[in-house]
């Protein structure tokens, strides 16, 4: 009988322990998600308030929703990969080359009809797709530009034709946008919960 007591609480201790590593990298994931929202709202408002100003873009109000979503996006990516390599360094070169050939398949260099039949689906991964797409579209869709008839762009649909945008649904692009940022948040939490697994399991077998 003493056996068995003794087997239930060494059961029960090692299912706390699991729990308790749960939480700690549960609260840490979430904690890291809840502090990025704060900065990167400050930073898409300084951003909006700079360049609308400036520049007289068109709808400010979506020009700071598509810049938070993207800021939103671009934090968890970066939380996603520092978790993932071992230095800084590292994380910050993996990064750099990430958004770089994001930058490529987002559109605007090559149209997604000029892709390789092979590499279409390529269009759709970048949230800088979403983000882009989205600003043409707030600044050309219906509007007309008389200095630039001579040159074939009076009409602001003739360039998002161009660049095959010109049925975007902005909506949509947010909340993909929205969505892309909480997927790699969750991304992060379960690597940090399988190497909390490995590293418990290495530890246990190393103690045995």
């Amino acid at each position: 009988m003493l056996d068995f007591f003794l087997e239930l609480a060494l059961t029960l201790c090692s299912y706390s322990i699991c729990l308790f590593l749960f939480l700690v990298v549960s609260g840490t994931k979430l904690s890291q998600a809840i502090a990025s929202i704060a900065g990167t709202a400050f930073l898409a408002f300084l951003t909006t308030l700079i360049i609308t100003t400036m520049t007289g873009l068109n709808e400010p109000y979506w020009f700071y929703l598509n810049m938070f979503l993207a800021l939103f996006a671009a934090e968890a990516l970066a939380q996603f990969v520092s978790h993932l390599v071992p230095h800084f360094i590292i994380g910050m070169a993996l990064i750099a080359g990430l958004y770089g050939l994001f930058m490529l398949l987002q559109g605007f260099m090559v149209v997604p009809s000029e892709f390789p039949g092979w590499l279409r689906w390529a269009y759709n991964v970048p949230f800088h797709t979403y983000s882009w797409r989205t600003f043409m579209y707030n600044e050309f869709h219906n509007q007309s530009f008389p200095d630039a008839a001579e040159s074939g762009f009076e009409d602001g649909e003739t360039i998002l034709k161009i660049y095959e945008i010109e049925n975007v649904n902005r909506g949509n692009d947010m909340i993909i946008m929205l969505c892309y940022g909480m997927f790699i948040h969750f991304s992060s939490f379960s690597l940090l919960s399988l190497k909390h697994w490995l590293k418990k399991r290495k530890n246990i077998s190393e103690d045995a």
